[in-house]
C-alpha cells in the first residue's frame, strides 16, 4: 500500500473577505530591433545531395557520387595568397576500360558578381585521388577586389553526372581580421552510426581571417574528411561484422569531439570544441500493461541519398543484452517503434530498444544503427495532481459578503458557502488552486483518497474555540469532515481518473461562538491518496 500525502494551506476567511489578495504575476517581453541583412542570390544550380562512400571491407567500397565534404564561407585578405576553398567528392577510378564508374575528371568554379554568374576562369583547381575520395582544392587567386562574393562548384563524374555544391560566401576585406572567438556547430548534432555531417567553425566575428585547422577524433568514432578550412565533414563509423556493437552500448549515444582551433595573422589562437552524438535514440519510459511509442527526434533533418529508399528495423533486448524473441503487441518495421502492451521485463526494470536502418540505392546498400537505448518499465501508479483552495462567506441575496461577529452567536450556528476566489477560475495551477478544482490520475490500480481538516486558527495564532463542520459537495454525495484533524474517507477502491470541481453546496457549518476575532482563519486539509496493492 502507497499513500501520497499533500498538505496545503486551506483559506477559510470568516472575517473581512478584502483582506488579502492574489495577484498574478505579469511578464514583460521587450522586443529587439530588426537589423537587415544583405540578401544572398539564390544559387545557380540547385544542390546535390551529399555523396556516400562506405567501407565494405572484402565486397570493396559502396559508392553514392556526390560531394562529401561540402565547402564552406571563407573570408580573405585582397591579394594575399592562399584564397583556396576546399572541397570533398567521392572517387572511384575505372576499374578496367571503358567502364562508366565513379572517377571525378573536373571541377567548374562559378561566381555571382555584377549581378549574374559566371566562371571563375582564373581558379585553379587541384584534385587529389585516393579510393573512396578525391580531395578538392580550388585556389581563387588573388585578383579578386574587396567585397562579398557568392560561389558554387559543380564536380564531374566520367559517368557524365555533376554534383552541385551548396553555395557559399566569400569576403574579401583590405586587411586581417583576427578571431576573438568561434562557435562551431554541426549540421546535425545527433546521428546514427555509419552516417555523416557537416561541421562549421563558425568564426567571430564572421569575417575573421583566421585559418582553421581541424583535430581528428578518436579513429574508433569516427573520421574528418579534411583537417583546414571553416569547415569538415564527420562520417561516423560504419558497423562492419558488429566491430561497434562495445559502442553502441551508450544509453543516450557517444559523444564525440572535435578540437578546432583558428590561428589569428598574429599567431593569437582561439580553440573550441564541436561535438556530435552518435547513437540517435534516447532513454525512455513505459508503464507495464499500457501502450508506447517512440519516434526518434534524431529523424529530424536526416539526410539519405537522392533516389534511395530506406527500411526501418527495431529490435528490443533484455537488460543482458539478449535479443527478446516474444516480440507480441510490438510494431518493429516501421519509423516509429510501437508496443500495445508493455510487459514486465525478465532481467531488471528495463529493456534495450536498437534502431536499424537499412538505406538501399542502385549502386547498394548500406545500414545505419542506433545505439542501444534503455526502456524503463514502471509500475502502474496513481497521482493526486489537483487539489483545491476552499474559501468560504456568507451569502445574502446571491452575493458573497463577510459575516459579522453577531452571526456567529447565532444559536444554531453559522453556515458558510464555498466561492472561488475573484479572478482566478482558471486551472493552471494544480497544487492549491482557487478554482475548487480536485483530481485524480491512475495509471491502472484501484485507490482510495481521505483527507482530514486540522484546527482553525486565526491569523494572530488564536485557535477558534469550536469545531465546525466542513461538508463537501462529492459527485454522487455530500460528505462531513470535522475541523479536528480525523481523517474522513472520500472515495475508496475506485479504478478511473478523478476530475471534479467544487461548487457552492461545499459549506462549512460553525457551531455558535461567543469568542471570535475579525480577520481572517485557517485550517489546512491533508489529502491522503492511497494505491491498492
Amino acid at each position: 500500500m502507497k499513500k501520497m500525502l499533500l498538505k496545503l494551506l486551506i483559506l477559510l476567511s470568516i472575517g473581512t473577505l478584502n483582506a488579502s489578495l492574489l495577484i498574478s504575476p505579469v511578464s514583460i517581453v521587450a522586443s529587439s530591433s530588426v537589423v537587415a541583412a544583405t540578401t544572398a542570390p539564390n544559387a545557380e544550380n540547385k544542390p546535390s545531395g551529399n555523396g556516400f562512400a562506405i567501407n565494405l571491407w572484402f565486397l570493396g567500397y559502396w559508392i553514392w557520387n556526390g560531394i562529401t565534404t561540402q565547402p564552406g564561407d571563407a573570408n580573405f585578405v585582397q591579394g594575399s595568397s592562399g584564397q583556396i576553398i576546399k572541397l570533398t567528392s567521392t572517387y572511384k577510378p575505372k576499374p578496367w576500360i571503358g567502364s562508366n564508374d565513379n572517377d571525378v575528371t573536373g571541377v567548374q568554379t562559378r561566381i555571382y558578381r555584377n549581378g549574374g554568374w559566371s566562371n571563375l576562369n582564373e581558379a585553379k583547381v587541384d584534385i587529389s585521388k585516393t579510393t573512396p575520395s578525391a580531395n578538392i582544392s580550388v585556389d581563387l587567386g588573388t585578383a579578386l577586389p574587396s567585397g562579398t562574393y557568392y560561389l558554387q562548384f559543380a564536380v564531374k563524374y566520367s559517368n557524365n553526372t555533376t554534383a552541385y555544391s551548396q553555395m557559399i560566401r566569400v569576403t574579401i576585406v583590405p586587411e586581417p581580421v583576427s578571431a576573438t572567438d568561434m562557435d562551431p556547430k554541426p549540421d546535425r548534432p545527433t546521428l546514427f552510426w555509419g552516417e555523416s555531417t557537416g561541421i562549421h567553425a563558425n568564426l567571430i566575428p564572421g569575417e575573421s581571417t583566421a585559418n582553421v585547422t581541424w583535430t581528428q577524433p578518436n579513429n574508433q568514432y569516427g573520421s574528418l574528411a579534411v583537417t583546414t578550412g571553416s569547415s569538415t565533414q564527420f562520417l561516423s563509423t560504419q558497423d562492419n561484422n558488429n566491430s561497434i556493437v562495445p559502442l553502441m552500448k551508450n544509453p543516450s549515444g557517444l559523444k564525440v569531439i572535435v578540437p578546432v582551433t583558428a590561428t589569428n595573422q598574429d599567431g593569437s589562437q582561439v580553440h573550441k570544441d564541436a561535438s556530435v552524438t552518435v547513437g540517435g535514440l534516447l532513454p525512455n519510459e513505459a508503464i507495464r500493461g499500457h501502450s508506447f511509442s517512440y519516434t526518434p527526434e534524431s529523424y529530424q533533418g536526416i539526410v539519405f541519398p537522392e533516389g534511395s529508399t530506406q527500411s526501418y528495423q527495431w529490435t528490443v533486448y533484455d537488460a543482458n543484452y539478449t535479443k527478446v524473441s516474444s516480440t507480441s503487441g510490438m510494431v518493429l518495421n516501421n519509423k516509429t517503434f510501437s508496443w500495445n502492451s508493455v510487459t514486465q521485463p525478465p532481467v531488471d526494470d528495463h529493456f534495450y530498444l536498437q534502431l536499424d536502418i537499412k538505406v538501399k540505392t542502385s549502386a547498394g546498400d548500406a545500414v545505419w544503427r542506433s545505439n542501444y537505448a534503455p526502456l524503463k518499465v514502471n509500475d502502474p501508479q496513481v497521482r493526486l495532481i489537483a487539489v483545491p483552495n476552499l474559501r468560504f462567506a456568507k451569502f445574502v441575496n446571491g452575493a458573497a459578503v463577510a459575516p459579522t461577529v453577531r452571526d456567529f452567536l447565532q444559536p444554531t450556528g453559522l453556515t458558510l458557502s464555498y466561492f472561488p476566489l475573484a479572478g482566478q477560475t482558471g486551472k493552471n495551477t494544480f497544487d492549491g488552486n482557487n478554482s475548487g478544482f480536485l483530481a485524480v490520475q491512475t495509471q491502472g490500480p484501484k485507490w482510495s483518497l481521505s483527507v482530514s481538516a486540522s484546527t482553525f486558527v486565526h491569523e494572530t495564532n488564536v485557535a477558534l474555540a469550536t469545531t465546525p463542520t466542513l461538508t463537501l459537495g462529492l459527485p454522487s454525495s455530500n460528505v462531513s469532515v470535522p475541523a479536528n484533524g480525523t481523517p474522513v474517507v472520500l472515495f475508496t477502491n475506485q479504478t478511473g481518473d478523478l476530475m471534479y470541481t467544487f461548487y457552492n453546496n461545499t459549506r462549512l457549518q460553525i457551531p455558535k461562538t461567543g469568542s471570535i476575532l475579525a480577520g481572517r482563519y485557517q485550517s489546512q486539509l491533508t489529502w491522503t491518496l492511497t494505491q491498492a496493492p
